[in-house]
């Protein structure tokens, strides 16, 4: 019996050596319901993205080219102030040696081109640097002052683009003036008064005057009358010279001992503001004189010829 054993236990090794029996393969297992395609898999890999490399561009701030050297003017001036505005540079030279301490200069520099010189400085105005006249460019708004009891105060404005351009130049006088914005348009109008009657009829201390206001006119490329425009801005000045009116013959100071003096601002408000029927009808009902007619003509003359009036 042992021998049976050791006999098929061998027969059975060198079977397996001759290749005579194979072992049972694992079955592929698959749900009943697959169909043949479902059964043969092929693994795909899919492709790889990549996100995109983000470019960054270094913002390289403008830099302003280096400023002109100072030409300083003739004379004993010494440097009171230096101011840079993009490529131009403003520099206010004052005399110490001055007898009547009006003769302040300023001068606008830019690399490549003559400066611009501007004589009896007074002060840059605070709004220097901004853009008053809404063309995209800074300004330089230089005050001056010529000296004396009753005269005389200016104002300057350049616009700085690649050659600073003159904008506006207010007439001498003794009247101030500042810049707003009155329709809120971005655009700053230039208001100040008109005392083109200054010694006129009476003393200067009579005070005869009007406001006029200027505003930016793209095209012309300067700052042009335009009072009429803003009527609403005579209301206080009507009330006011609406009481002086009814002043009495010659307590103003009158040359003729007219009134004249007392109702010329109500007058000129009404001329100024774009109502030139009223003023004349204001004028004719309140003037005391027996020359109505001449003293007419001269009003409207004198106001004609004025460059702070609109035509």
């Amino acid at each position: 019996m042992r021998r049976l054993v050791a006999f098929i236990a061998a027969l059975t090794i060198i079977s397996l050596a001759c290749g005579l029996f194979t072992p049972a393969s694992t079955p592929d297992i698959q749900p009943a319901s697959a169909t043949p395609a479902m059964r043969i898999t092929e693994t795909v890999s899919a492709p790889t993205t990549y996100a995109p490399i983000p470019t960054f561009r270094v913002h390289t701030p403008t830099v302003a080219a280096p400023p002109p050297a100072a030409s300083t003017p003739e004379g004993e001036y010494l440097l009171n102030e230096e101011r840079q505005i993009n490529d131009y540079v403003l520099r206010w030279w004052m005399n110490p040696n001055s007898q009547i301490g009006f003769d302040d200069i300023l001068l606008i520099e830019v690399v490549g081109q003559l400066p611009i010189r501007v004589d009896m400085l007074s002060a840059l105005n605070d709004l220097t640097g901004t853009d008053v006249n809404g063309d995209s460019y800074p300004d330089v708004i230089v005050e001056t002052f010529s000296g004396g009891a009753h005269c005389c105060f200016g104002t300057q404005v350049y616009s700085l683009r690649e050659t600073a351009v003159l904008i506006m130049q207010k007439p001498e006088s003794n009247a101030g003036s500042y810049f707003e914005d009155l329709n809120a348009d971005g655009v700053s109008e230039f208001v100040t008064y008109d005392d083109s009657f200054a010694y006129q009829y009476c003393p200067y201390a009579a005070g005869v005057s009007v406001k006029s206001i200027l505003t930016f006119d793209a095209e012309q490329d300067w700052y042009v009358p335009a009072s009429l425009r803003f009527p609403e801005q005579y209301v206080e000045e009507l009330t006011a010279n609406e009481l002086r009116a009814l002043t009495a013959p010659g307590e103003l100071g009158e040359w003729d001992s007219s009134n004249i003096c007392a109702i010329l601002p109500l007058v000129l408000d009404y001329l100024y503001m774009g109502q030139p029927e009223l003023a004349q009808t204001e004028f004719y009902n309140r003037y005391s004189g027996p020359d109505v007619d001449v003293k007419w003509s001269e009003v409207l003359q004198v106001v004609q010829s004025s460059p702070l009036y609109t035509p």
